[in-house]
């Protein structure tokens, strides 16, 4: 990737997944801080509202682990796109939405494929 161009190797992500981020974020920590201190192997989950904001990626398809558990659960997940501008130019993170029941499903499915998990403290 000379120059800032071209897909992501599998070296470079290995290299992105170790970078320091800050993983005891708060609950009043807004879409913006939560978004810069996720990682490709890296969600953060708010119990207090049971959201779990999360990136996509060819390295980590988390999108298409909580598919597949709500294809399971029988429902169908509640999926927002996130930007960091007013205008909806510059994406985010994802953001999903969830009951109390399908939380464990999810966090379950997810750490079993390798997803570290976030949650935002008192």
């Amino acid at each position: 990737m000379p120059w800032g161009k071209g897909s992501i190797t599998p070296e470079m992500a290995t290299a992105l997944r170790c970078q320091d981020r800050q993983t005891g974020l708060g609950v009043n920590a807004t879409h913006t801080q939560i978004f810069y201190n996720l990682g490709m192997d890296r969600v953060h989950f708010a119990p207090q509202s049971d959201i779990l904001h999360f990136v996509n990626s060819e390295h980590f398809r988390v999108l298409d682990i909580i598919k597949t558990v709500y294809q399971g659960l029988g429902t169908i997940p509640r999926v927002e796109q996130l930007f960091l501008d007013e205008h909806g130019y510059y994406k985010g993170a994802l953001m999903l939405s969830m009951s109390a029941g399908e939380v464990e499903a999810v966090l379950v499915a997810l750490r079993l494929k390798g997803i570290k998990i976030s949650i935002a403290s008192d």
